[in-house]
C-alpha cells in the first residue's frame, strides 16, 4: 500500500468519525458531504539492454579502448554482433592436425553510444576437449568453478602456462589483473564516437601430439557465447557488491543452460 493509500484511510476515518458527531447535532438537516482521494502508478516498460553491436572492428594493437598508436578502426559494414574475430574465416574455417597452433582471436565489443556493460564468454570445446587448448588473454579471468584448465604437460613455447584452458566460463576483468573474485568484475565502458573491445580472449588453439586426428569429411568445433548485462536505467548503480553478485550468478545460470 502506497502512502497516498494510507493517508486515504486516515481521512475516511476521520472523516466518518465528524460526520456522525454531526447526524448527532442535526439530525433531518439532509446535508452529507463526502470527500476521497486516490493515486495510481503504471510502470512502462522498454524493449531493454542499451547494448549495440559494434560498427568497427578492434584495433590489431593491444589497446582497444581505442588508445594507442595502432592503425584506425576499420569499418564493420554491416554490424556482426558483439562478438569480432579478425583472424576467422567464417566460411572457410580453419585445417588443424596435432601439434599445431591455428589463429582464432575472438574479441567481444559494443558499439557506438552503447551502456557500459559487464561481460562473460563461455568457450564450448567440442573439438577435443582434452587435447586442444588456448591461453586465456590478459584482461579476462576464469569464473572459479567453471574454467576447465589445461593440466597436460605445459607446452614450453607458451609464456603463461598456468592461463592454459580449453573451455568454460570466463569474465571481464580489464585492468583487475587478480580476476579471481566478483569484486574484480570490470565494466567495459561505452564511447560516443566509436565502438570498444574488451581485447582477445585469446588469440590461437593450440593442439597436443595427442590431439585426435579429424577424418577427411569430419568437422568439429570451438564455440565461443557472450553474456553482457547492463544497467536498466540510467540511476541504477552496478558497482555495489550486490548487483555484481546477481549478475555473476546470472551469467553462471546462463552458462549452464545456454
Amino acid at each position: 500500500m502506497n502512502a497516498s493509500t494510507q493517508n486515504t484511510g486516515r481521512k475516511r476515518t476521520t472523516l466518518i468519525v465528524a460526520l456522525v458527531a454531526c447526524l448527532v447535532l442535526a439530525v433531518g438537516a439532509g446535508v452529507f458531504a463526502w470527500f476521497s482521494d486516490q493515486d495510481t502508478k503504471t510502470n512502462t516498460f522498454t524493449q531493454g539492454g542499451g547494448i549495440t553491436d559494434p560498427t568497427e572492428k578492434p584495433k590489431p594493437d593491444p589497446n582497444p579502448d581505442g588508445s594507442g598508436d595502432g592503425d584506425i578502426n576499420k569499418p564493420l559494414t554491416p554490424p556482426e554482433g558483439n562478438i569480432i574475430e579478425t583472424e576467422w574465416d567464417d566460411e572457410k574455417g580453419a585445417g588443424i592436425i596435432a601439434d599445431s597452433i591455428v589463429a582464432k582471436n575472438p574479441n567481444v565489443g559494443i558499439g557506438k553510444n552503447s551502456k557500459d556493460a559487464y561481460v562473460f564468454v563461455e568457450v564450448e570445446n567440442a573439438l577435443d576437449a582434452a587435447n586442444a587448448y588456448f591461453v586465456l588473454g590478459d584482461k579476462w579471468a576464469p569464473v572459479d568453478g567453471l574454467a576447465d584448465q589445461y593440466t597436460k604437460d605445459k607446452d614450453a613455447t607458451i609464456t603463461a602456462p598456468d592461463r592454459t584452458y580449453t573451455g568454460g566460463l570466463f569474465v571481464y576483468v580489464g585492468t583487475n589483473k587478480t580476476g579471481v573474485n566478483v569484486d574484480d568484475m570490470a565494466m567495459l565502458t561505452g564511447k560516443s564516437d566509436v565502438s570498444v573491445y574488451t581485447g582477445e580472449v585469446f588469440d590461437k588453439i593450440y593442439t597436443n601430439a595427442d590431439f585426435t586426428p579429424l577424418g577427411d569429411q569430419e568437422k568439429k568445433t570451438i564455440t565461443v557465447k557472450a553474456y553482457l548485462a547492463a544497467a536498466s536505467t540510467d540511476t541504477e548503480d552496478m558497482t555495489t557488491a550486490e548487483v555484481k553478485e546477481e549478475i555473476l550468478n546470472k551469467a553462471k545460470a546462463w552458462a549452464g543452460k545456454n
